[in-house]
């Protein structure tokens, strides 16, 4: 099994640590490099980060990953309301993600706009 993603991604990090003491192989991209989006390009059409090969079966986002590894690992289901936080933390690290990008675009993420004014409510 191979997990491609980042390193600073919080979404491969939760599933490093979901993989913690399983056979498994990390493999470091840097998706900002091209390099890095050709691998992953290779493996997700929607270029996002993280992937999970295991075999002939390639697996892209942290949810449905989760969701793979829950059933081939036999975790105790999540209940609803386990889920429900799962959503809201997803909500929240992924409007921290979008604010990072844009920053890093040279975006002022403080500015009054309805884009960054809805990703500051969901944090």
């Amino acid at each position: 099994m191979q997990l491609l993603g980042s390193v600073a991604s919080p979404f491969v990090r939760r599933l490093r640590l979901v993989l913690a003491g399983q056979p498994y192989q990390f493999v470091a991209l840097n998706i900002f490099e091209s390099e890095g989006r050709s691998v992953l390009v290779q493996h997700n059409p929607a270029r996002k980060v993280p992937v999970l090969v295991d075999g002939e079966q390639v697996i892209f986002d942290s949810g449905v990953i989760y969701r793979y590894l829950a059933s081939k690992l036999k975790f105790k289901p999540l209940s609803w309301d386990q889920e429900n936080g799962l959503t809201t933390i997803n909500a929240c690290t992924d409007s921290l993600v979008e604010l990072l990008l844009c920053k890093r675009s040279g975006f002022d993420v403080t500015e009054d706009k309805l884009f960054f004014n809805l990703q500051h409510e969901r944090i």
